[in-house]
């Protein structure tokens, strides 16, 4: 028995010193010095306890124990419905296609009239110098212009969505399509993909951006989804809000975009009907199409999370005929998020009440991403869920002796409101 518990021990103890070396190297190959010091520091810990305390550990349980309690100690289940439409939502109530209204304009007289308080907070934000506008407070000439230029191929990719189907040709089956869709994702670089059964709600109601006229109906065509994200890199995340963040976020929608259109462009050429749904010309509503699929669930902070990148994902979808899996189900964050609430300890518009669980407050947020020039990105940035946590992450959404300890380690390693880490060296040197 005392050599059984012995090895245990010293196997618990090993993987910990494993564990944080690779917290260790993922933190500097991100640039956060100080969570790679400080995981390099606790790396020691298991070897100096074992040097110092040999024969105590050797007839102990401590390691066996402790690895225990924090997989067996549940949490407490706390489910968000707060994300989850129970009809469809008018994309003309959205905060992008209400900055784009004109005064003067019928569209802009027809919502007011309907719509009389939200007419002056949003003038407040056109005022605002605007997003990758010059007089931003985190203006960067290169950075914006090469943001602003990712957008610009997104505006070309508008037209792109939707096409001709041409006759169904060949034996393949549903499964093996698919299956072939999976495998060219992945192949692609696509960092998460996954599979959805359509619901009505899942469609906004009527256009507010993209091709289609303003305020048309949008008719629900398909029944099926393919949900592609591609991850943005914490090393650029890390810096919100400044324009690092939104290069990179223009980077990634523009990943997604091209795969979307590409695989709607496949699936035609098969025979099946099939639309692209891409950043700014969107009739579903990505985050609950994920959310289907099994992908993720939504946090503290409203954003759809995922267990390996957590806020840190870009998406786009496909609508089509082709009979594909359907998703698995949502993962509950919140029993974690409860606890941990740092999206909105370091929210710099206080758009996430810290308080209590309620809606992220969109027009609050627009407003500062109009202010600074970016779309700031700081509850990206923060996340422990979007830190190298590994494991323990899977364990903090199960027990919540684990959420505390991620909790106090990721305040620890990157504190509780951390810095924006600096531009990374070749953007600086243009300023």
């Amino acid at each position: 028995m005392d050599i059984l518990l012995s090895t245990l021990n010293y196997l618990i103890y090993s993987a910990s010193i494993l564990f944080f070396l690779v917290v260790s190297w993922k933190s500097f190959r991100e640039r956060n010095i100080r969570a790679g010091i400080v995981s390099v520091l606790f790396s020691l810990l298991p070897v100096l306890l074992c040097y110092f305390f040999h024969e105590w550990l050797y007839f102990s349980f401590t390691g066996p124990l402790i690895l225990l309690v924090l997989i067996i100690v549940p949490g407490s289940k706390y489910r968000n419905d707060l994300c989850l439409p129970a009809e469809r939502f008018d994309e003309r109530d959205i905060t992008f296609a209400r900055y784009r209204l004109k005064a003067g304009s019928e569209n802009y007289s027809s919502y007011y009239e309907k719509n009389p308080e939200k007419e002056e907070s949003d003038s407040r934000t056109r005022a605002l110098p605007g997003l990758l506008a010059e007089k931003s407070k985190y203006f960067h000439k290169l950075n914006s212009s090469a943001a602003d230029a990712s957008f610009f191929l997104l505006h070309q990719l508008k037209d792109s969505v939707d096409g001709p189907v041409a006759e169904q040709n060949g034996n393949y089956t549903a499964e093996q399509i698919s299956d072939y869709i999976h495998s060219m994702a992945v192949d692609d670089g696509a960092s998460i993909y996954g599979t959805a059964l359509i619901k009505p709600e899942h469609y906004y109601s009527h256009k507010g951006r993209g091709t289609d006229s303003y305020g048309k109906e949008i008719p629900i065509k398909h029944r099926y989804a393919i949900v592609l994200g591609s991850e943005m890199r914490s090393s650029n995340t890390a810096t919100a809000p400044l324009s690092p963040e939104v290069v990179e976020t223009g980077k990634r929608y523009v990943d997604c975009a091209v795969w979307a259109v590409q695989t709607a462009s496949f699936i035609r050429s098969l025979g099946y009907s099939a639309r692209a749904h891409i950043d700014g010309n969107y009739q579903v509503i990505p985050p609950l199409v994920a959310n289907e699929a099994g992908l993720g669930g939504f946090g503290w902070s409203s954003l759809f999370l995922t267990k390996k990148y957590g806020p840190r994902v870009r998406y786009s979808v496909v609508t089509t005929d082709l009979e594909l899996p359907q998703g698995g189900k949502q993962v509950d964050f919140l029993s974690f998020c409860n606890i941990c609430r740092k999206c909105a300890t370091c929210c710099p518009s206080r758009a996430i009440n810290q308080e209590r669980l309620e809606k992220l407050n969109a027009d609050r947020c627009f407003m500062y991403w109009n202010a600074v020039g970016t779309d700031c990105g700081r509850c990206l940035a923060v996340c422990p869920m979007g830190h190298p946590w590994g494991i323990l992450k899977t364990l903090a959404l199960r027990s919540i002796i684990a959420a505390r300890l991620l909790k106090g380690l990721d305040d620890l390693f990157y504190g509780r409101k951390p810095r924006s880490l600096p531009m990374p060296q070749w953007m600086e040197n243009t300023q």
